[in-house]
């Protein structure tokens, strides 16, 4: 009897640990260093529907051409390049379809009358 009593308490505490085990493997502690704040982009560094980066007329046609592509088209229209002083865009659109293509703006821009607004 006694030895059935030994056996019975020993199934039993090792059940119990097993059990405990179980329930602390599906315990989810909380995270113990804080989430990562999403990083605030720097305004200044990426312009916006309304913050269009006026390019330097020092700078090359194609990187001109990207400043003022800020959505990626692939073509830039009369809105965008408004801020430029003396860039005739009527003429610089030579197939008349109300955009200009890399190599539309970038003949464009070579000619010295197209120049940023101070």
């Amino acid at each position: 009897m006694k030895r059935t009593l030994v056996s019975t308490s020993l199934a039993l505490a090792v059940a119990g640990f097993l059990g405990t085990g179980a329930a602390l493997a599906q315990y989810n502690a909380p995270a113990t260093t804080p989430p990562t704040p999403a990083a605030t982009p720097d305004a200044s560094k990426s312009p916006t529907a309304n913050q269009v980066a006026t390019p330097s007329k020092t700078e090359s046609g194609p990187s001109a051409f990207a400043k003022l592509d800020t959505k990626h088209r692939g073509y830039v229209n009369s809105e965008d390049v408004s801020q430029l002083q003396g860039f005739n865009f009527k003429n610089a659109d030579k197939n008349s379809d109300g955009k200009l293509d890399a190599t539309e703006f970038n003949a464009a821009w070579a000619l010295p009358s197209a120049t940023p607004k101070s």
